[in-house]
């Protein structure tokens, strides 16, 4: 008996080892999501999300009601945290656990869609691409509403892309559309393209089916919170030409009070989501410049599925740009928001690419060119607080030195040169040196793949600039869980068991707290603690803390929107049997209300929220009887 030689082609062609690389892609993701879901503290959105939408499970409010929370997004986001926590107890443990599942639908459903779109090797790529990805995962590791719509959104996709899809996932596909309406109003885009989309390729019986079942899921859905949901909308169209939302409008909230978003800052937010979310954002943007021309599709079905792709993830990009960097709304939230829809961009680039691009024009050889230096200097430029320091301190040596033999070694700091050449001070040479190095990287990276090309890859016909572009995606997405790709610890990060930390903290507040008791909450950036304390009174607007306060004297419209002001602050803690404070957010202000007003006895602080963080713990201060 001879055993058979081994066959690499033969071995990478089965379907089984392709199905086998997917899946360690996503343990190495799953592994990622629990580590994350244990390792980091709750943030604002976090916390209000649990809190809010428990309180709206209980009954305590309901969404929209007048003097009730602030609605800031559509009920759902809200209500599927809230009935979980009503099904399986409330904390942050059973909404983290929650990311894990559904982080593991959304895996499943991409790789399901990239499979039928691209193939099995393709599939498995794209699950690895978002396993690469620790900036996205540290997202869908919080109980918030993106990995609510990322998962959503990639079980719709799954359901409706590629040939010949039963009627009844279209239709499936067609109310979840509707749903993610529901819970992020931001994704309104989704279900008319959804729609156009099922026309096109499914044809005019599934059209008419889709439309029905989506319409009626948001009719239906709307109904039942009409007219307060039409609160969500009003801020966002123009008052001269929807003036029947005058009554909706909400007094000016917490955004109002930012200072005016300056450049450098629209820049760096641009640049940081460009830096932290790689993949979907290059990978997208290069599907663009090596789009085959109709001719070049293997399938008609693949050719639809990309220009919706191409069309769902833009639009929803240039909206949320627009809103983010434009509005002096949430400047820094371009890589959180792409998260909602940064999937329909990996799913646009492993259809294209799965088509074979081998050649390009030299027009767009130099289109691609132009882009890879501006998109190393770009992330270059966003790593500044990592990579800045280092780079400026570094030491290159003088040319005379290298020059004449035997001679003292002599070099120069970067900061140096670029302080002399350039009368660049310390800070604009952080950020500076970055890009210049991304500008070299790429100098380096046209010579080096230029020379592998004419040795290896010319000879199958591949041209340079498509291989060039492949290798700087490839190693963009490789080098993404390190510091300089976005790998680097979030301010919420912590290597602490932070669930248990939350479950102590929120044990000692129920027991210091009784019932029934009215509280006035400064407690720093998440609510997450008051899930724990049962049936307690507070001040309904702080849940969102600064960004619900407004500016707005008229203190009854601001408490009828969910919202609160300093007056309606004063009189609520003036009445508060106990006022709850985050040691890190006691200041003078603070130490002169309780010396003007000596009704209060502090009590024992509580441990710490953040075992990272000696300022987390909760003080508490005690109305005397």
């Amino acid at each position: 008996m001879f055993r058979k030689r081994f066959d690499l082609r033969s071995t990478f062609s089965r379907s089984h080892f392709a199905g086998g690389v997917a899946l360690l892609g996503g343990l190495v993701y799953s592994l990622q999501n629990i580590l994350y879901v244990f390792g980091q503290t709750s943030e604002l959105d976090e916390g209000a999300y649990l809190y809010q939408g428990y309180l709206f499970a209980k009954g305590v409010y309901h969404p929209f009601q007048a003097n009730g929370p602030w609605m800031y997004n559509a009920p759902l986001s809200y209500l599927i945290w809230g009935y979980l926590q009503e099904w399986f107890g409330p904390g942050l443990r059973t909404g983290r656990y929650f990311t894990i599942l559904f982080g593991a639908l959304m895996l499943v459903a991409v790789w399901a869609a990239a499979r039928r779109l691209a193939g099995k090797w393709w599939a498995a790529l794209a699950v690895w691409v978002l396993a690469l990805n620790p900036a996205a995962i540290k997202l869908y590791s919080l109980a918030i509403s993106q990995i609510l719509i990322a998962c959503m959104l990639a079980v719709c996709l799954a359901l409706v892309l590629g040939e010949k899809r039963p009627l009844w996932q279209v239709v499936s596909g067609s109310v979840l559309a509707g749903v993610i309406l529901l819970t992020r109003h931001n994704l309104a885009p989704v279900l008319p393209y959804y729609l156009v989309y099922v026309f096109w390729q499914h044809g005019k019986r599934a059209g008419v089916w889709a439309l029905a079942s989506g319409l009626l899921t948001v009719v239906l859905g709307y109904l039942i919170y009409w007219p307060g949901i039409l609160q969500i909308w009003a801020p966002w169209l123009p008052a001269k030409l929807t003036p029947f939302l005058n009554a909706f409008r909400p007094p000016p909230e917490g955004s109002a009070l930012l200072y005016p978003t300056i450049f450098r800052d629209q820049l760096l937010s641009l640049t940081s989501g460009l830096r932290l979310q790689f993949a979907p954002l290059a990978g997208s943007i290069a599907a663009l410049l090596l789009w085959p021309p109709r001719s070049g599709w293997k399938q008609p079905s693949g050719y639809r599925a990309s220009v919706i792709l191409a069309v769902l993830f833009f639009s929803l990009l240039v909206l949320h740009l627009w809103a983010s960097l434009f509005n002096n709304f949430c400047v820094y939230c371009v890589s959180p928001y792409i998260a909602f829809f940064g999937l329909a961009a990996v799913l646009l680039a492993v259809t294209v690419f799965s088509q074979g691009v081998k050649k390009a024009s030299l027009l767009r050889q130099s289109i691609v060119l132009v882009f890879i230096l501006l998109l190393l200097v770009a992330v270059g430029y966003a790593s500044f607080e990592t990579t800045g320091v280092w780079l400026i301190n570094l030491r290159i040596p003088r040319l005379k030195t290298l020059l004449l033999a035997g001679g003292p070694p002599q070099s120069y700091a970067v900061w140096d040169v670029l302080e002399s050449t350039f009368h660049l001070g310390y800070q604009a040479a952080r950020r500076a040196a970055p890009a210049i190095a991304g500008f070299l990287i790429a100098l380096a990276l046209f010579l080096v793949t230029w020379i592998i090309w004419r040795v290896y890859v010319r000879r199958a016909g591949y041209g340079w600039m498509p291989f060039t572009l492949a290798v700087v995606l490839g190693l963009g997405t490789l080098l993404s869980p390190t510091p300089v790709m976005g790998g680097e610890p979030q301010p919420y990060d912590c290597q602490a068991n932070n669930l248990q930390a939350y479950e102590r903290v929120g044990r000692y507040l129920a027991e210091a707290v009784p019932p029934g008791s009215k509280v006035y909450w400064d407690g720093g950036s998440s609510i997450a603690p008051l899930i724990y304390v049962p049936r307690i009174e507070i001040l309904p607007g702080q849940i969102y803390n600064f960004w619900s306060f407004s500016p707005d004297a008229d203190t009854t419209r601001v408490l009828m929107f969910g919202l609160w002001n300093q007056a309606a602050a004063d009189q609520w803690k003036d009445g508060a049997d106990f006022i709850l404070i985050a040691a890190d957010r006691y200041d003078a202000k603070w130490d002169q209300y309780f010396h003007s007003t000596p009704g209060y006895v502090e009590l024992d602080p509580s441990p710490r929220t953040n075992p990272c963080s000696a300022g987390s713990a909760v003080r508490i201060f005690r109305k005397k009887p």
